[in-house]
């Protein structure tokens, strides 16, 4: 697990919620806690959907919200003048990314064994953290995968200019 504190908490947090650089990461979960205490589940409720959409949802296997969908609705819970007491946002790369950075690894890894490739973010005590998680849907000995996700959001933070420290 790879453990980041944001340096640059301004631009880092306009990035998330301003800007396009998470865009594409699937919400797993938010949690924000300002007055009171807000909570996302990104999962998908495909029967809110049309036919259509139902059908594009199933065929690119999107079972989430991605963060571009909910990013405006959490910004408005925390913009204001005071900063919120807290919040915890869980990312998640989509399968398909999974499987496109694996393929691109050496790793012995099949692409339907991971559950998961998440990056959860949380401020709190007016820090904000930034660690990796993987899941796996069977027991893999070793922490090659781990090691794959934190070099690959090591070099997505640099390529994206975000400012963090090892803890």
């Amino acid at each position: 697990m790879l453990a980041l504190k944001i340096t640059d908490q301004k631009d880092f947090t306009n990035k998330l919620f301003l800007g396009d650089t998470f865009d594409l990461f699937w919400l797993n979960q938010a949690e924000i806690t300002t007055s009171n205490l807000f909570t996302i589940d990104g999962r998908l409720q495909t029967e809110f959907f049309d036919n259509d959409q139902q059908e594009f949802l199933s065929s690119s296997h999107r079972t989430y919200s991605l963060w571009k969908e909910v990013k405006p609705i959490c910004y408005s819970i925390i913009r204001g003048k005071r900063a919120p007491l807290s919040f915890k946002i869980v990312l998640q790369f989509s399968p398909n990314k999974a499987a496109a950075l694996l393929q691109n690894s050496s790793l012995p890894f099949p692409p339907e064994q991971v559950a998961g490739l998440y990056l959860n973010l949380q401020y709190k005590n007016k820090t904000l953290l930034c660690t990796t998680g993987t899941s796996l849907k069977t027991f893999f000995p070793g922490k090659e995968l781990d090691h794959l996700w934190e070099q690959y959001v090591t070099e997505f933070f640099s390529r994206n200019e975000i400012s963090a420290e090892s803890l």
